[in-house]
């Protein structure tokens, strides 16, 4: 019989969080799940850790060569039974009801395809904090023009998605392409975050948006600007400039604050015509942008 969930967890090199992680799942109080764990060639003792774990939802897969964070998984998601997808971290921490909080908001909430959570942040230091991500999905739709509004490891999507419309990660995006597949999801469907935190998302210096922080933001640029096509806008040299350090929140140079507002308005009229995103709440966030960059120039 198939299981409802199939989580899906790579693990490289993480044996000083790893066993937390495994167990963090494994003590679900929804238990109708597959535990797909993907050692990617690790180098440390993550795989003696793992297997000193014995669960019959447990499956495991043993790389020889080390893949990549994102080619583990879509391969988790190739060899995925469940009716939904769980993305799980081999250094985060689920909290005890994050599977059947998530499933019971999927089953009464058929419109979303995807869905994330808030989390509590936590430090090596011990400082945390909870995060206030956005839940409407209009705005998030909005906001993805500027980045990822996702916790990567607190989505939880339908599976058929992946199936129906040929999604996975492109690895052709590296270090940000959870950032891309939320936003050809967020094409499709519509998408949110559950306001409650539930998962502790660990902040060290060995995870990717920490060690390879500005790989990350390069590829990210790319997404930010692919999203572009959608008005049908081919961005001058200077344009794209402008377009990346606003979606950024980067100041603007006093001289090119003019051509930033013109911008701005293009892509607004654009968007009128094409109806691709909703009009206000587009609007108030170039204003947004736009003031900020202002601000943070003065500063």
């Amino acid at each position: 019989m198939r299981p409802v969930i199939s989580v899906i967890m790579p693990v490289y090199n993480t044996a000083q969080f790893v066993y937390a992680a495994v167990d963090s799942i494994l003590k679900q109080t929804f238990n109708d799940f597959e535990f797909i764990i993907i050692d990617d060639a690790s180098t440390d003792n993550t795989r003696q850790i793992l297997d000193e774990v014995s669960d019959c939802r447990i499956v495991r897969i043993n790389n020889e060569a080390h893949t990549g964070n994102y080619s583990c998984r879509n391969q988790g998601l190739a060899l995925a039974q469940g009716q939904y997808i769980a993305v799980m971290d081999g250094d985060d921490i689920a909290l005890n009801d994050r599977l059947e909080v998530q499933f019971k908001f999927m089953e009464t909430n058929p419109k979303y395809l995807a869905i994330g959570s808030n989390a509590e942040v936590f430090y090596e230091n011990s400082k945390s904090y909870i995060s206030q991500l956005l839940s409407d999905s209009d705005k998030i739709k909005v906001r993805l023009l500027g980045g990822n509004v996702f916790f990567h490891p607190t989505l939880f999507f339908r599976k058929e998605i992946f199936d129906l419309y040929n999604i996975c990660y492109n690895k052709e995006y590296y270090y940000a392409a959870d950032y891309d597949l939320m936003l050809n999801i967020s094409r499709i469907g519509e998408v949110t975050n559950i306001p409650e935190p539930l998962v502790r998302y660990r902040v060290h210096q060995n995870q990717i948006t920490s060690s390879k922080h500005q790989e990350q933001m390069i590829y990210a640029d790319y997404i930010r600007l692919k999203q572009l096509d959608f008005f049908k806008l081919r961005p001058s040299t200077e344009e794209t400039m402008i377009h990346l350090s606003l979606m950024k929140s980067y100041p603007v140079p006093n001289s090119k604050l003019i051509k930033a507002q013109k911008w701005c308005n293009k892509l607004l009229e654009k968007n009128h015509v094409l109806n691709l995103y909703n009009e206000e709440y587009l609007f108030a966030f170039f204003k947004e942008r736009l003031k900020h960059s202002i601000l943070t120039k003065k500063l």
